[in-house]
């Protein structure tokens, strides 16, 4: 989040029924260093089992917020 806001962007995702688009903006500049942040999110996942399950409440949250 640091690096996208000190580039002039920022990062966000937002999961529909069928699937979660993650997307970022970010400086020209910072693009090839900000897609392999992006990239290493989902190639090795920094967060610990606390922060999943925090993170599955939220999007359950926002599910059943849409019914």
């Amino acid at each position: 989040m640091n690096f996208m806001s000190d580039h002039g962007g920022y990062c966000n995702a937002f999961t529909s029924l069928i699937e979660t688009n993650y997307h970022f903006k970010v400086s020209n500049d910072a693009l090839e260093e900000g897609l392999d942040r992006m990239a290493q999110f989902f190639i090795s996942p920094s967060f610990s089992a606390e922060s999943a399950e925090k993170e599955v409440n939220a999007v359950d949250s926002e599910y059943n917020m849409s019914l």
